[in-house]
């Protein structure tokens, strides 16, 4: 029987020391304290300071008791009561928090939808909690901010060395300025990635997975696996991309040899950049289409014009009055002006 009884105080202990400390927070606690930035900061982002680092700090809260304390930091537009806030980070028992211009712009021009190259006024706040409980805020800080959207965007890659400064461009698209579009000839298949600026010192995006971009420096490039032309777009606001191969570009419609049925394919010269086909019209219809399908396919801004501008999925065609021998050609390297160009020449 005293075995036994050993036995049970032994448990009884055991179980005793499993049991978690209560801990009591004090009846007031006091909030973290915001030190830096200041309250009426103005930041304005540009190219040349991207990659200079914005320095969030704060006095660590008073819980009245000892326990690891974790932070979060939030930013909202001024008014908004942080409704519909951007996390820039969470932290354990560190009172500072470091991200880049080109992060924080990137982060509030996605999450906050703040219009671009313009100034808005944000708050910045401190939330810190003891075991996920207890959660209390610091008064927030007010910065204005001058966001920065670059009017394009450059693609280093394995095909031509890694080298931003010579990369090629892409242009942000007429109606969003946070979106941009481009056809690019790769030489070779490979990877690459897109930059805010020609360097990898400022904002460059990566492969994120499933059609998505990520702004971390060390991500992958997206991949592809065929030399050639693709229709690239992405949007940094959304952090979304799309690459798409064209095996070709043809003409199609009633002035063509083949009506409406299929495309006359056209010439890609590597050099130029340039589309072209010499073919023989009949009065009739005319417009233009990537790969023989719909998917991509181009209108004229003016139908009777035998030179102009290309509208996307314009249901319209140029009209061929006259028949005979035509030099049919695109211009989709936007190297001009801001918009892919026809010429239709009779020979």
């Amino acid at each position: 029987m005293k075995k036994i009884f050993i036995i049970l105080m032994a448990a009884a202990a055991l179980s005793a020391c499993k049991k978690e400390q209560k801990i009591t927070v004090a009846a007031n606690i006091k909030a973290p304290v915001i030190s830096s930035p200041t309250d009426g900061t103005a930041i304005a982002v540009t190219v040349a300071d991207t990659a200079q680092l914005l320095n969030v700090k704060w006095a660590q809260p008073d819980y009245g008791v000892s326990a690891v304390v974790s932070y979060f930091v939030e930013v909202d537009s001024v008014g908004k009561n942080f409704k519909t806030y951007v996390n820039l980070g969470n932290i354990n028992n560190t009172t500072s928090l470091s991200l880049s211009y080109g992060t924080f712009n990137s982060k509030l021009l996605a999450g906050l939808n703040l219009a671009p190259n313009t100034q808005a006024t944000v708050e910045i706040r401190v939330g810190s909690a003891i075991y996920g409980t207890d959660t209390v805020y610091s008064a927030p800080v007010k910065i204005a901010l001058t966001t920065l959207q670059l009017n394009q965007l450059w693609l280093p890659g394995s095909y031509e060395g890694y080298a931003p400064a010579a990369a090629p461009t892409i242009p942000a698209t007429l109606n969003d300025p946070t979106a941009y579009e481009g056809y690019i000839n790769f030489s070779a298949a490979g990877n690459f990635k897109f930059t805010s600026a020609p360097d990898y010192s400022h904002i460059n995006y990566g492969d994120g997975g499933n059609g998505t971009l990520t702004t971390n420096g060390n991500a992958g490039g997206i991949v592809y696996n065929n030399a050639g032309v693709y229709l690239l777009d992405a949007d940094v606001t959304k952090l979304t991309y799309s690459a798409t191969y064209i095996s070709t570009f043809g003409v199609i419609g009633t002035a063509t040899p083949q009506g409406w049925n299929a495309s006359t394919p056209m010439t890609y010269n590597a050099t130029t950049g340039l589309w072209a086909v010499t073919v023989a019209l009949v009065p009739g219809a005319l417009k233009f289409r990537a790969n023989n399908a719909w998917d991509i396919n181009y209108g004229p801004s003016d139908a009777n014009a035998l030179t102009g501008t290309l509208i996307f999925n314009d249901p319209g065609a140029i009209t061929i009055n006259n028949a005979g021998n035509y030099t049919v050609t695109i211009d989709m390297t936007q190297s001009k002006q801001k918009g892919y160009t026809y010429t239709v020449v009779q020979n």
